[in-house]
């Protein structure tokens, strides 16, 4: 027999790869049919497994969608994080953070159409919005806010507000993405180029001024 602990990570990884196929086809029946269409029974089809294998992996049909969400966001940290942290300088994490942001949004277009149709269109028990605005600062602003700040404590970067910067910023990345999630021949490639120049420009200090001029 193999250790119990050899079991229960084969286990564990089976129902990874469960979750994550379950996550798939809903992320196509969302981008597909929009949230109104996106039915457990159309998931399971998609996935090829019946209903209860997603209700044995997920609290029900907001919680799965919830973690279509959720998911998008983790994949991105994933993705752009090394980036950004193999970067030595301020404004070099500045420039990884946008850049690897697009990049990864460009890949995953049907990700961020299903995220949108599951942001705007679950509610929650009292029929509220269940993703509010301070998730998404929390969620996505907040980071960027710190590195900015972090990048202003060492001097290499320029007297501003980090926290409406870092705002700037995600609402800059967001608006492009939404673009693509709309125009599937959307080239991200010239808006990574446009926002890394401007905010560059944005970010860095002030040149010195000299008492003669």
């Amino acid at each position: 027999m193999r250790p119990e602990n050899e079991i229960d990570g084969q286990r564990s990884f089976i129902e990874e790869a469960r979750r994550a196929q379950i996550l798939a086809a809903a992320v196509d029946v969302l981008a597909e049919t929009g949230f109104g269409g996106a039915s457990l029974a159309r998931i399971a089809e998609r996935a090829g497994i019946s209903k209860g294998v997603i209700s044995y992996h997920f609290d029900g049909k907001d919680d799965l969608l919830r973690q279509v969400v959720i998911s998008l966001y983790e994949n991105g940290a994933a993705a752009m994080v090394p980036r950004i942290e193999a970067e030595t300088t301020a404004l070099g994490r500045v420039r990884a953070y946008i850049e690897s942001n697009l990049e990864f949004l460009d890949a995953a277009r049907r990700h961020i159409t299903a995220m949108i149709e599951v942001v705007f269109g679950l509610r929650d028990a009292d029929d509220r919005p269940a993703f509010s605005a301070e998730d998404g600062d929390t969620a996505s602003v907040a980071p960027l806010a710190e590195l900015l700040r972090a990048g202003q404590a060492t001097g290499e970067l320029g007297e501003f507000d980090a926290w409406i910067m870092a705002q700037q910023i995600r609402d800059s990345i967001d608006g492009a993405a939404n673009r693509a999630a709309r125009d599937p021949d959307l080239d991200l490639k010239p808006y990574a180029r446009h926002l890394i120049d401007l905010y560059l420009r944005a970010v860095q200090p002030s040149p010195p001024t000299h008492a003669d001029d």
